[in-house]
């Protein structure tokens, strides 16, 4: 019975959601279409905000201050739940946008919304792509148009822990100079998490670490197994 009032709940806030999701896409879109490029950004961060809390789902900043975040950097966050795009774009400062999976910009709604307002599509199994991703994304840091988010395990964790680390976040920071801030969503995976369609309304902690530079390491294996070995400690420190 307890499980049944989970799933009606999970259902009537999906329905919120995608509702919220639709209109908000589709309106930001159109206004989109009669306001300049610089305008995107707080649309974008508008977007991301509805869309999350329209989900029931809460965060408490914790870490260093927005304000003392450099800019640009490339954010590092570990990747739990279906919300993980909305929360980095609502709570990160310097407009992330994601360097994603391109078979993502062909889905409903999600598509449209990557597509219109910035995320770099990149598939992986064509090198040409690949550098063509990672010259579109030196070229933001580098003139300073907004931050890049990465999530290096490339999926959505199945048991709430830190996964492997792709190195393609740590070869970008090391080719333009840019750091890396390793960003980590503590609590996320119990509000929802890619094991279960259910969601859990609540709060969960964005801890925003101190940025990691590449010229004190030698290779972008060290600077990955170094960042990933600290979101560890975080993600296993008790609260």
């Amino acid at each position: 019975m307890k499980y049944f009032f989970k799933f009606i709940l999970s259902l009537l806030i999906w329905l919120i959601y995608w509702i919220s999701a639709f209109l908000s896409i589709s309106l930001l879109i159109l206004i989109s279409l009669v306001v300049p490029k610089k305008a995107y950004n707080p649309l974008v961060k508008l977007a991301c905000v509805i869309m999350m809390y329209s989900a029931f789902i809460f965060p408490r900043h914790r870490g260093i201050k927005p304000e003392k975040v450099p800019y640009p950097v490339i954010y590092v966050a570990n990747h739990v739940s279906f919300f993980d795009l909305f929360v980095s774009g609502t709570v990160l400062p310097g407009y992330p946008r994601g360097v994603e999976i391109k078979a993502h910009f062909s889905k409903p709604i999600y598509g449209w919304f990557i597509t219109r307002f910035g995320e770099i599509p990149i598939d992986p199994s064509s090198k040409a792509s690949i550098k063509k991703s990672f010259q579109e994304a030196e070229t933001i840091l580098k003139e300073k148009i907004r931050s890049i988010l990465f999530m290096p395990e490339g999926h959505r964790t199945r048991t709430g822990k830190l996964q492997n680390f792709r190195y393609g976040a740590f070869h970008l920071s090391r080719s333009s100079g840019i750091p890396v801030v390793p960003v980590v969503y503590k609590g996320l995976y119990q509000r929802n998490n890619a094991t279960s369609l259910l969601i859990k309304p609540g709060f969960f902690d964005v801890i925003i670490l101190e940025p990691v530079y590449p010229e004190k390491f030698d290779s972008e294996e060290k600077m990955a197994e170094h960042v990933r070995q600290i979101m560890i400690k975080k993600l296993e420190e008790r609260t």
